[in-house]
Formats: C-alpha cells, structure tokens, sequence
C-alpha cells in the first residue's frame, strides 16, 4: 500500500540520496570519458532519477521517473525561456528533482506536480544510452542499500 509523502519526508530522502550520489558523479562522468562538470549533477539526471524513484519506492510511496528530451520540443526543463531536456522524479502530487542545480536551481527541489518549468515528454535516448543509465542505477542501488 502506497503513502502520500509530505514534503519535508521527500526533502529528507531526497538529500540522502543526493548527498550519496555526490561520491558517484565523478565516476559516472569517467564511465562516459567525460571532464568533470560544474555542478556534478550535469548529465546525470535521467540515472539519478532512476534511483531516487527505486528507493522512494522502498520507502512505501508511489514514484516514477519523468522526462522530457526530445530536441527542439516544449518539454523538459523550462529554464531561462528555453526547453531543455531533463528528468526528474513524480512522487505523490509533487516533482522532486535532485539535479536542478544545473539549471541554476538548488541541488534538492521539491515542488507541486503542476510546476510549469517541468513538462513531460519522451525519452529520445538510444538504447544503449537506457541500458547503461539502467545498469548504472542497479549498481548505485545495490551500494546504497549497503551503505546501512
């Protein structure tokens, strides 16, 4: 049976998660040859999300990964007039989202599900891009649930 999260619940869990995820951002970026960006969270989202759904899950609520991507469409993340794609986490009427900080916003954001500056759209990723996000977060699970 699902819960209804309250806000300062999401923002707790949220930070947990974010702050567990800070020590493997950098990992993930070397994975992907990538420098390391500023803020860590760039380019993350999509596998971050992916976790952070997974254990709000474990924590009783009903939660899902959300995106928007496709190029040149009016979906995503709504930042400074412009469409960029994101993900993000649904979770009991509100968006939770642990990589705003790219974006300019702060690194934990909890706001209602009715957010304009989040549209949900589709997911343009290629397949070998979503198995390796999945396989990634699958990993960062398991190292989270040992980290106890």
């Amino acid at each position: 049976m699902s819960t209804t999260p309250s806000r300062q619940e999401l923002t707790r869990i949220a930070g947990d998660v974010r702050r567990f995820l800070e020590g493997l951002w950098p990992e993930w970026h070397a994975l992907r040859g990538r420098a390391l960006p500023d803020p860590l969270s760039l380019g993350t989202c999509q596998t971050t999300s992916l976790l952070l759904a997974t254990v709000l899950r474990e924590h009783g609520f009903d939660a899902a990964v959300a995106q928007g991507n496709a190029p040149g469409a009016t979906e995503g993340y709504l930042h400074d007039g412009i469409w960029h794609g994101h993900a993000w986490v649904k979770c009991g009427g509100w968006i939770v989202d642990i990589c705003a900080d790219q974006y300019g916003g702060p690194p934990v954001s909890i706001s209602p599900s009715d957010d304009p500056r989040y549209r949900t759209g589709r997911d343009t990723a290629y397949e070998s891009a979503k198995r390796q996000r999945q396989e990634l977060a699958s990993s960062a699970l398991e190292a989270w649930r040992k980290r106890r």
